[in-house]
């Protein structure tokens, strides 16, 4: 059985000074798109099931005393769009959206208040030579030391707790999108989450690449001691057979003189952890890197950049126009591989910033906008973990998820098959029924695929359906009872 799931794939919401876009206008531009990718284009895409926002949710604040005021309407405004997308593109289930913090949303003013000049003094020794052992280490990673060019002086990180509180807005933000049920640390080392789902058997790790990031220092890093306990949290999820993704916000490659990139030494870590697939935003234009860590056993890990869903003009690439993602990630059972497809949309350029017509799109500037390629399928996942944690959808009454879940296991399998005849009862899906237990191997089966035949009201397909039940030679009375049933209606 072929299990298809799309994951709408959205990076900097930050709006510009000047040609920002509303709400509605935005959201009713995608609705819109939806409409088209879903029905009319070729190859159709499938609604997505997933949403990840790989940072940047805001423009942060641009006044000297960086405002709070501006801050907060800002994530406001955020809230309130990604609430209503999640409402249209996700029944309202939130959480199916995993959001991480950019650039953007670092507070400057916090960064600014904890640091201290360091006297030149203490800079250049008694004959005016310059201390090189300041500038190296200030390039040191964990280093408390910044050098401002503006300034042409060397400061000092004298207060971390003042420090850490650059994302305390976007912790705010965070556990007031998640209404609690989630929260989000100031504290670097905890800065990670996982949003896991059991339905898709699909995991996603979403991490801070703003480790270390502030107004004097602008690249990206993410904490090691993240690194190492979403590793740790891993292993149990892939023995259930996960196939894990990530998402952080800042690109791993950068020209030479550009210094607001993450080192791709993260990505070495990633492929170890069993992390397939990377998403990430930052650089305002879809690119693919395909990044090998070890070329006799072919471990990769594949990362998707998606261009900026909101930026202005003057913050656009050359040759670029906003721009978003689509990923098609298809199982099918007794294959090998999964099969994932990247799909770029992007804002055409006769229509209006204010109000975007997306379209067909660009893969780092190539004239193709959809792009296919094999990854290997994670191990054979541990069944009778995943059958608990199925239960337990079906306790909660939460049968639709169980039943996505269940169609990920071996459908060959007693246990399987018994609780997604349950499932199928309680959701009333009587194609599923159809399409899995035209083969049945008890009478429970046999009594569900032939009643879910009358339900539909296809006489072909209840005459086949009763036919191949018949064969079965079962002795049921409720079987040979709805046989009847279906050789009177059909004739």
């Amino acid at each position: 059985m072929e299990k298809k799931i799309s994951i709408l794939h959205i990076s900097d919401l930050h709006r510009s000074k000047g040609c920002e876009v509303s709400n509605i206008a935005l959201l009713a531009s995608l609705i819109k798109d939806r409409d088209k990718y879903t029905v009319s284009e070729d190859p159709k895409i499938q609604s997505p099931d997933i949403i990840i926002v790989s940072g940047d949710i805001i423009r942060g604040s641009i006044k000297a005393d960086g405002s709070e005021v501006e801050v907060q309407n800002q994530y406001d405004e955020a809230i309130s769009f990604l609430t209503d997308l999640t409402k249209h593109f996700l029944g309202g289930n939130k959480n199916r959206i995993v959001l991480i913090p950019g650039n953007h949303d670092v507070d400057w003013k916090f960064s600014k208040a904890s640091m201290e000049l360091i006297d030149n003094s203490k800079v250049f020794d008694d004959k005016s030579n310059f201390k090189w052992e300041y500038l190296n280490e200030s390039l040191k990673q964990n280093s408390n030391i910044r050098w401002s060019w503006k300034n042409l002086s060397f400061y000092k990180i004298s207060d971390e707790n003042i420090y850490n509180k650059r994302l305390e807005a976007f912790s705010d933000f965070y556990t007031s999108f998640y209404e609690g049920k989630r929260n989000y640390s100031i504290e670097p080392k905890e800065q990670y989450d996982i949003f896991d789902f059991p339905e898709f058997n699909l995991t996603v790790t979403a991490f801070n690449s703003c480790y270390e990031n502030d107004h004097l220092r602008f690249s990206g890093d993410i904490h090691p001691e993240c690194i190492a306990n979403v590793n740790l949290k891993l292993r149990q999820l892939k023995k259930k057979g996960r196939l894990v993704l990530s998402t952080w916000h800042h690109n791993t490659k950068g020209s030479p003189y550009e210094s607001n990139y993450m080192a791709n030494s993260n990505l070495k870590n990633f492929i170890e952890s069993g992390i397939s697939i990377g998403f990430h935003g930052h650089q305002h234009k879809t690119e693919l890197i395909h990044e090998y860590n070890d070329v006799i056993e072919q471990k990769k890990i594949i990362v998707f950049s998606a261009g900026t869903l909101c930026g202005g003009p003057n913050e656009l690439p050359v040759g670029n126009n906003r721009q978003y993602n689509l990923i098609e990630i298809e199982n099918i059972d007794d294959n090998p591989k999964i099969y994932v497809t990247l799909h770029v949309r992007e804002k055409t350029d006769s229509s209006h910033f204010n109000n975007p017509i997306w379209t067909e799109g660009r893969i780092d500037s190539k004239n193709i906008s959809h792009y296919s390629f094999e990854i290997e399928k994670p191990e054979a996942p541990d069944i009778s973990g995943t059958l608990i944690e199925i239960e337990r959808l079906m306790n909660d009454k939460n049968y639709s998820d169980a039943k996505l879940a269940l169609l990920n296991l071996d459908l060959k399998d007693i246990f399987v098959r018994k609780f997604l005849i349950e499932c199928i009862l309680q959701t009333e899906d009587f194609e599923l029924a159809i399409q899995v237990f035209t083969d049945p191997q008890t009478a429970e089966e046999a009594i569900t695929v032939l009643n879910a035949s009358i339900q539909l009201g296809n006489k072909m397909q209840m005459k086949e359906v009763s036919n191949k039940i018949k064969n079965h030679a079962f002795t049921d009375k409720g079987i040979m009872e709805l046989n009847k049933k279906i050789d009177a209606i059909t004739g």
